[in-house]
């Protein structure tokens, strides 16, 4: 899916620059860690995000779902959405969704956007590039935000999450969870 952007560095672009929002490869799960850690290490809290392995990144890019924003060969953003079924993992054990409806939910696991590429609504963009390719029994989308993190909780409430609660998760890490409903 090509998608325009009308600014890079937060500065206006004229005429708008091309992005690709494609589904990711194993091959490509380095550069999706590598943005993450690049991305993290910037915030001004990086306890907003909390990291994930290589091998887990490459895990989920292999058996659940990664948009990545790409211009040309750059990786200046991604998307996991994770499919966790009945698995713990699945944000819906956090929201008091019976463990039968489960396997209907998946997990908006992270979005990252390179400072480069932000306020083109890159998350929003990527979100609808990926429901297309959602398995067809999905109805719900699960997420978690860091309350001090208004950026992205901005972008997944104008994605039509709601907040459903605050809890502690990632061992220790104050969290909103949120819900979207297909």
């Amino acid at each position: 899916m090509e998608v325009f952007l009308h600014k890079i560095c937060g500065q206006p672009v004229q005429p708008p620059v091309s992005m690709q929002l494609r589904r990711c490869t194993p091959e490509q799960a380095p550069a999706v860690y590598a943005l993450q850690n690049e991305v993290r290490a910037a915030m001004p809290d990086p306890e907003q995000f909390v990291p994930d392995t290589l091998e887990n990144i490459t895990a989920y890019v292999r058996n659940d779902l990664c948009i990545g924003a790409w211009q040309g060969s750059r990786l200046g953003g991604y998307l996991i959405v994770r499919f966790c079924g009945r698995s713990a993992h699945n944000y819906a054990a956090f929201m008091d969704v019976p463990r039968t409806e489960w396997e209907h939910w998946a997990n908006a696991d992270s979005a990252i956007v390179h400072a480069d590429f932000r306020g083109n609504g890159l998350q929003r963009l990527m979100l609808e590039a990926a429901l297309p390719l959602f398995p067809k029994k999905i109805t719900h989308i699960g997420a978690t935000v860091s309350p001090q993190n208004q950026y992205s909780l901005h972008n997944a409430l104008a994605s039509g999450f709601a907040i459903i609660s605050r809890r502690e998760m990632y061992g220790g890490h104050d969290r909103y969870l949120l819900a979207k409903e297909l």
